[in-house]
């Protein structure tokens, strides 16, 4: 699939996804026109409503053709923020997404739902690479494919990160990247992971921006 038909199923998503007719909770005509033109900031909340509110997506849309302003032109990390927002719908209604095309027509598979599993990395205390995190509570993965959200610790900046998952012997098992963004004060990133293949166990999450150093956090992967 190119990039333009990920965008289109992302886009049709949002536009039906989340019906929402009587309008709860709803910005005012001028906050929306303000989302529509950017004049609003990227990480401004509003987004995180018109993320779950079809009928607000299309009013901003529809503004957006009014002047020329569409997807493509957002600025990087709102169109991130925007598919990750999708995405985690399509996950959190647990079955597959179909927009049907009427009656004569089979419905058009938009995305694939997958398990959602949440890490909270902030009541962790981050350790440096020569030192050994210190958990309040813990941290689990399951050995499947599922798209994982990490919440990284409090000031951790945007950006694109290193993520490997080692062993006890400190090997790496798993390695990838991803951008983190900026959503309601809380710095995250979500990321689909495989760990079908890896043997259940004690491993070490190895978080890693540049320039700054590793930092580790104890995942059990069951």
């Amino acid at each position: 699939m190119s990039r333009d038909d990920d965008n289109k199923s992302i886009e049709n998503i949002l536009l039906h996804a989340s019906p929402n007719p009587e309008r709860r909770g709803c910005p005012c005509r001028e906050e929306l026109i303000g989302l529509a033109l950017r004049v609003r900031e990227a990480d401004d909340p509003l987004w995180a409503h018109v993320s779950k509110c079809s009928a607000c997506y299309a009013d901003v849309r529809e503004l957006q053709r009014k002047h020329d302003v569409g997807p493509e032109r957002a600025p990087n990390r709102l169109w991130i923020w925007l598919a990750a927002a999708a995405a985690l719908f399509v996950v959190s209604g647990g079955a597959w997404y179909f927009v049907s095309k009427g009656s004569q027509n089979p419905p058009v598979i938009l995305a694939r739902a997958v398990p959602s599993t949440v890490l909270d990395l902030r009541p962790f205390a981050v350790a440096r690479s020569e030192e050994s995190a210190r958990p309040v509570g813990s941290l689990s993965l399951g050995r499947k494919v599922q798209n994982v959200v990490l919440v990284l610790p409090v000031a951790s900046a945007e950006g694109q990160y290193s993520l490997r998952l080692l062993d006890v012997d400190l090997t790496p098992r798993l390695s990838t990247s991803a951008e983190a963004i900026l959503v309601n004060g809380d710095t995250s990133i979500t990321k689909e992971l495989d760990l079908a293949a890896l043997p259940a166990g004690r491993y070490t999450l190895a978080i890693k921006r540049d320039p700054e150093d590793w930092r580790l956090f104890p995942v059990e992967v069951r």
